[in-house]
């Protein structure tokens, strides 16, 4: 069986002592200007240009499915903004605009890092009604200014971390007092150490669970800006809600990209829980032998389904790239694939590490074994780029309403497939009878359907990748049996597969591939960026060598007794001075 996935570029720089120190125990900021440097350094690895940001290019899509993302997600979030948004923003105008030229080549090179304010305390996925201005003064220059508190911009990362900031920031344009549309402004916000003045940035407390990352709210105060500041047209748009979503259309590669890291992020995953299931062994009850736990069905299925799903998935992402990279296609239609492409992929990675997490016992709790924080890293990327109900909804709805049609698919009689064309036929009636799209019956009744069609599509495209790539019969077969219980009842009524059949097919396909489990976790190519200690003897070894140690062990201790309360006490002398705290290092 030969593996999806590439070898990435990154496997000696995840092995350096820079992103293989363990963070877990230092104070937050130096974590989070860690995190900064070891951004630099992918970003010198892969030196993507300007092409590649805009055109999704397979270097640039490389990039994006890189484990080494997902190994410190908080260099993931970071360069996710740094490049797709910020940087690619600014490509989008820098056409003849020398001075946009020059700003784009230091983004490219790191000299400064990129944000993108867009999103306000009050004001997220109603964003084309945020609060915050820029006013072309008669000299025309602009104001940029924050006119309340929930105008804030929430969340980037905006406080000073070593690295000069530069953000594109979506302001309401104001000319003569007439309100001309939320348009894009570069604005340099600190040098690294300061914020420029004007600016405010107030660092919001961690996320918890996942690695950390600056988020701040960031507040402008009549900050000047130059003329060349404003990005798109000062004119007034004659339709502004396309404007909008132009300027924005950014988030459409974003939400792109934050399915190649849930993708990334299920292959880690995967092979740390495989792997800890093969070293742990427990003493049979029957033969009194030792066996892996990953010899139990409630272990080797979750684990080798997780395997299944993320070899799947990488065929649907090569797919989806390619749908989204095509020229003929529309921006409407990239963006459903993105919708479908992240919905999908990232539903299933928040699920898979919760689910290894749990069969990994007490060990899947702690931070450094990955999964636990893995599986928040993806809670905050499945809002990040579009939060996952509110894209289910707008595409499920377009594609009920005619607005949009789902890729064709060479293979109609997958189960998958009438899976899909069933609930489309099903919804569809269900709106045929309402008196609009937006009948509060009508809207209560469709909107919590909305995901599950939006999976639906998104299990059968992923089934239609794999089988077009050559994939191996056992994979599909136990990926297509871990998808069906997501509607169980469907398949039983519809297609005459009993639930207890459907059951056993699951573990029937697990079984099949348990002799191959550990060819598959080789696979998946990540053992460079698993830091989990559970992985190995070796690893954990280590781990606890490097651990704060306590207490000095003695060859010979005297055997510890509580003093008789009945019989007076011994004046005990003080012990002499000696350190009691030992901290070794790997």
């Amino acid at each position: 069986m030969n593996s999806p996935f590439p070898t990435h570029c990154t496997t000696a720089l995840a092995q350096s002592p820079l992103f293989r120190l363990q963070t877990e125990g230092l104070p937050l900021s130096e974590r989070v200007r860690l995190s900064y440097q070891r951004a630099r350094a992918v970003v010198q690895t892969y030196n993507l240009t300007a092409d590649d940001i805009l055109n999704v290019t397979p270097r640039y899509w490389e990039f994006h499915t890189d484990p080494i993302l997902s190994q410190d997600i908080s260099v993931g979030t970071l360069l996710t903004i740094h490049y797709n948004l910020c940087s690619g923003t600014l490509a989008l105008f820098a056409s003849g605009r020398p001075d946009l030229e020059r700003t784009l080549q230091q983004l490219l090179s790191y000299e400064v890092s990129g944000q993108y304010l867009l999103t306000e305390i009050g004001h997220g996925l109603n964003a084309i009604n945020l609060e915050t201005t820029c006013t072309m003064l008669p000299s025309g220059e602009f104001e940029l200014n924050t006119p309340s508190a929930g105008a804030a911009k929430f969340m980037p990362p905006t406080t000073p971390c070593g690295v000069p900031c530069v953000a594109v920031v979506m302001a309401r344009l104001v000319v003569g007092g007439e309100d001309r549309g939320v348009k894009p402004f570069v604005v340099p916000l600190h040098d690294g150490e300061r914020m420029h003045t004007g600016i405010v940035s107030k660092l919001l407390t961690p996320r918890g669970g996942s690695r950390p990352v600056n988020h701040a709210l960031t507040y402008f105060h009549h900050v000047r800006l130059p003329p060349t500041a404003l990005l798109a047209s000062p004119e007034k748009a004659s339709r502004p809600r396309d404007e909008f979503f132009f300027n924005i259309s950014r988030v459409i590669s974003g939400t792109l990209s934050m399915g190649a890291l849930g993708l990334s992020a299920m292959r880690i995953g995967s092979y740390v829980a495989g792997q800890y299931s093969l070293r742990r062994t427990v003493v049979d009850a029957g033969s009194g032998l030792t066996r892996p736990i990953a010899s139990f069905s409630t272990q080797y299925t979750p684990v080798l389904t997780a395997i299944a799903q993320t070899m799947v998935f990488q065929a649907f992402a090569q797919e989806a790239r390619a749908r989204f990279a095509d020229k003929s296609a529309s921006l409407p239609m990239k963006h459903f694939v993105a919708a479908v492409f992240k919905t999908t992929v990232i539903k299933h990675t928040k699920e898979t590490l919760l689910g290894l997490g749990d069969r990994c016992g007490a060990q899947g709790l702690f931070e450094i074994n990955q999964l636990s924080v893995l599986h928040a890293d993806m809670r905050g990327a499945a809002i990040a780029e579009g939060d996952l109900l509110a894209i289910s909804i707008r595409f499920a709805m377009d594609l009920l309403l005619g607005r949009i049609k789902a890729p064709a698919t060479p293979y109609p009689d997958s189960v998958l497939y009438k899976h899909e064309q069933s609930l489309i036929a099903h919804l569809t009636q269900v709106l045929s009878q309402a008196r609009n799209h937006r009948d509060a019956r009508t809207e209560a009744i469709l909107l919590p359907q909305c995901p599950t069609l939006i999976e639906a599509i998104g299990h059968r495209l992923a089934y239609d990748a794999a089988m077009q790539a050559g994939m191996d019969k056992d994979v599909i077969e136990l990926y297509v049996a871990s998808v069906m219980p997501y509607d169980a009842g469907w398949y039983s009524e519809n297609l005459g597969i009993p639930c207890w059949e459907q059951k056993m097919q699951l573990l029937g396909a697990a079984k099949a591939l348990y002799p191959q489990l550990e060819a598959l976790l080789e696979l998946l190519k990540v053992k460079s960026y698993a830091t989990a200690p559970i992985v190995s003897d070796q690893a954990w070894e280590a781990y606890v060598e490097s651990l704060d140690t306590f207490g000095n062990p003695q060859p010979c201790s005297p055997t510890v007794s509580f003093p008789d309360q009945q019989q007076p006490q011994k004046q005990r002398q003080p012990p002499p001075p000696r350190d009691h705290f030992v901290r070794a290092h790997l």
